[in-house]
Order: C-alpha cells, then sequence, then structure tokens
C-alpha cells in the first residue's frame, strides 16, 4: 500500500475511533465529512454543550503533525494512535489552548537550540502527546 493510500486510511480510521468512543461515552458526534478546517467532528456533550474536535491519526510513533494557529475554547484535539491490528487504539486529548501551548514552547526551545523551526511544518513529538493520554476528562461535561 503507497504511503499516501496509508496515511488516507489511518486518519479515517482514526476520525471512527474517536466519534465511536465519544459515543460510548455518552456524547452525540456528527462527522463534518468536508473540508473543514479545523474540525473533524462536532460533538454535544452529556451536558449539552457543543464543541468542536480536529482528529490526528498515526499508525506509528511519529511525531503528531499540528498547524499552529489560535486556540480556541470551543476546539479540542484527539489525537489516535493506531497500533498493529491486534492492539487497541490509544486515545490523547487536549484543548486547543493546551496544544498550541505546547507546540509554542517546543518551538521556543528548538530555536533557543539553534536549529531554525521549519515554517511548513509544526506540531508535538510523539512524547510530548503522552501527557494527554486518555484525558477524556478535559472535554466539556
Amino acid at each position: 500500500m503507497s504511503p499516501v493510500r496509508k496515511q488516507f486510511f489511518t486518519q479515517w480510521a482514526a476520525q471512527f475511533y474517536a466519534a465511536a468512543e465519544l459515543t460510548r461515552r455518552g456524547y452525540l458526534v456528527s462527522l463534518t465529512l468536508g473540508n473543514a478546517p479545523e474540525a473533524d467532528l462536532i460533538v454535544r456533550s452529556p451536558g449539552d454543550k457543543l464543541f468542536e474536535v480536529d482528529v490526528k491519526g498515526l499508525a506509528s510513533t511519529n511525531p503528531w503533525l499540528i498547524q499552529e494557529r489560535p486556540a480556541r475554547p470551543d476546539l479540542y484535539f484527539v489525537l489516535v494512535h493506531l497500533p498493529p491490528l491486534d492492539d487497541a487504539p490509544e486515545f490523547f486529548i487536549a484543548s486547543s489552548e493546551e496544544i498550541m501551548n505546547a507546540i509554542a514552547a517546543y518551538r521556543e526551545r528548538y530555536v533557543a537550540s539553534g536549529k531554525e523551526w521549519p515554517p511548513s511544518v509544526s506540531g508535538l513529538t510523539w512524547k510530548m502527546g503522552l501527557k494527554y493520554a486518555n484525558r477524556w476528562q478535559a472535554l466539556p461535561p
């Protein structure tokens, strides 16, 4: 399978896993299924709060590629790691403010070390995302 095709399958699988897990936890989920610039899912919490979710999927422990943008109080990230087929997916959940702050701090450390930050690439290392593991409580109740 070509790398582009695998990436496409990984992202779709990640979105469906995230939607399924949110539904299992009592959230009402709609897939955007279009070219929504920031959100893959529109979600209503059990407490009737509306918010959006940007899903990022990985099939390996590569960096999470996430564009820097202004944080929004109604936007959350669900990062989904899809390990080999016999293993369960892993979920990492954070607010857009947490993610954008982490990317900015990473960029500052990177530049301070004397390296040039690539303008077309931003995100988090795999290890940086681990602190958000299974943080479903970060989402609106």
